[in-house]
């Protein structure tokens, strides 16, 4: 038998002067994402928002229910459609809106590369994110994966396996046969051994996935308008669209007045890129070699002022990470429920 190939270690070198971090404000919803229709005098809302950190990952999913929820409306031939939000939940819902041949406008604060979905690692996994309907959820889930990888590479999506110690609860409620899940006797890495998982699952990039759905949506000439509403009088009163899909995130908790959020600050350190790892890392933390940088996050942070990246933090998570990786002596005779504890507060479990 062959001996077992072992992986490259990742080079945790880094300089934040020269590879900044990054910050976003994660809309994670209690209770469940929102995803339902809503009939208000002769307008037709579809709300699209709440997803948590899984925003990349249940997007071509989201935007194919919302499309069905259209559909069932009945719309006429080129009716104007308003899209609420820049994200990639509005982008996506755009695209497939417009590609029905209807009048799609998108009227969002932020586009492309200034959005929450800028912000983010980019593994296919419903991290975060909450549910109450397990037929709706598994559905999306389904619809999206399949989605992304007929999209394939020219939209940064690739199969990757992720490794972790432990398994991984943004996986527990994917079906098996979606990410296969292989329980291994070691990890295969020069350091890191211990018994562990292996998920077979897509990185789906940022920087290649979101300027190619705004190409797409200027192949189909959809207008974008930088506006903001404060509230969905404000929407009825500026738009004439009789159709309106609200795909604003955290924006809806005042737009329509839902305070089920607990906005969660998440932060990305950028090391160089090293092409030559071919793997995600998951668990206490993660790391995702891209074709831009090889990302750090993993972290959670609900007790925060803004969505600017602590520096600080970040160099504490990239230690942390790389620690998993080239442990200590001490560290490998830690036992588990102390290494539990020592853990810092912040940082994400199971992603």
């Amino acid at each position: 038998m062959a001996p077992p190939q072992i992986l490259p270690t990742p080079d945790f070198t880094w300089n934040p002067d020269t590879k900044p971090p990054k910050a976003g404000i994660r809309p994670v919803r209690q209770g469940t994402y929102r995803l339902a229709p809503e009939t208000q005098g002769d307008r037709f809302i579809v709300h699209n928002y709440g997803h948590a950190g899984a925003g990349i990952t249940m997007s071509w999913g989201c935007a194919l229910e919302v499309v069905d929820l259209v559909a069932a409306h009945n719309p006429a031939a080129n009716q104007a459609v308003a899209v609420l939000g820049g994200g990639v939940m509005g982008l996506t819902a755009a695209v497939l809106l417009a590609e029905r041949n209807l009048d799609v406008t998108i009227y969002a604060a932020k586009f492309p590369p200034n959005t929450t979905s800028n912000v983010a690692g980019g593994q296919w996994a419903p991290a975060s994110v909450q549910h109450n309907d397990k037929a709706q959820f598994e559905r999306i889930l389904r619809r999206s994966f399949a989605m992304h990888v007929a999209k394939g590479t020219a939209y940064g999506v690739s199969p990757q396996p992720n490794y972790s110690l432990n398994e991984l609860t943004s996986f527990q409620d994917v079906p098996a046969d979606l990410v296969p899940r292989t329980r291994l006797p070691h990890l295969p890495f020069a350091r890191l051994t211990s018994p562990g998982w292996r998920y077979d699952t897509l990185l789906v990039e940022p920087p290649i996935f979101l300027p190619k759905l705004l190409s797409d949506l200027e192949a189909a000439q959809v207008p974008r308008v930088s506006q903001t509403f404060a509230t969905m009088n404000d929407v009825f009163a500026q738009l004439s669209q009789k159709i309106i899909i609200n795909c604003t995130g955290l924006g809806a908790r005042d737009l329509v007045n839902d305070h089920n959020f607990k906005p969660t600050k998440g932060q990305l350190a950028m090391l160089p890129a090293q092409l030559g790892l071919q793997y995600l890392y998951s668990g206490d933390g993660y790391l995702f070699p891209r074709h831009d940088a090889v990302v750090i996050g993993g972290t959670e942070d609900t007790d925060f002022t803004d969505d600017k990246p602590d520096v600080a933090r970040c160099k504490k998570l990239v230690a942390h990470v790389k620690s998993i990786f080239d442990p200590s002596l001490l560290n490998m005779m830690t036992p588990a429920f102390v290494a539990e504890l020592m853990r810092p507060s912040w940082i994400m479990r199971g992603k």
